[in-house]
């Protein structure tokens, strides 16, 4: 299983406002959010990205699509994990260069789906 694969699903998700997607879904993608910012913090990748795409996002979102991120991101960034949708399980995240290559080009991709509408 790809990262890149496990994150996608989020904007193939939420087309239009108010969407809601499956709870375990956005948990998932907060999870990812938290440790990209671990990513951003240990300057794997630049700053400040995380923060200003997941505040583009937020008009793809329901309530309830926020506060599952809030709850995965929150989740994530203390306990330096993911939560895997298709393992059902939280697993460790630790910045590294790899790890935050491919959180990068995660982000690289939501940027451009974003650009694209």
């Amino acid at each position: 299983m790809t990262r890149r694969g496990a994150w996608l699903v989020l904007l193939g998700l939420c087309g239009t406002p108010a969407e809601a997607m499956p709870s375990h879904v956005a948990v998932s993608a907060g999870s990812f959010f938290a440790a990209a910012t671990r990513c951003e913090m240990q300057d794997f990748i630049s700053q400040g990205q995380t923060k200003s795409l997941r505040a583009a996002l937020n008009r793809y979102l329901s309530a309830a699509d926020q506060k599952n991120i809030e709850a995965g991101y929150a989740r994530g960034l203390q306990d330096s994990t993911v939560y895997v949708v298709e393992l059902k399980r939280w697993a460790p995240f630790t910045p590294d260069s790899a790890g935050c290559y491919r959180v990068q080009g995660v982000l690289d991709d939501y940027r451009g789906q974003l650009d694209a509408e």
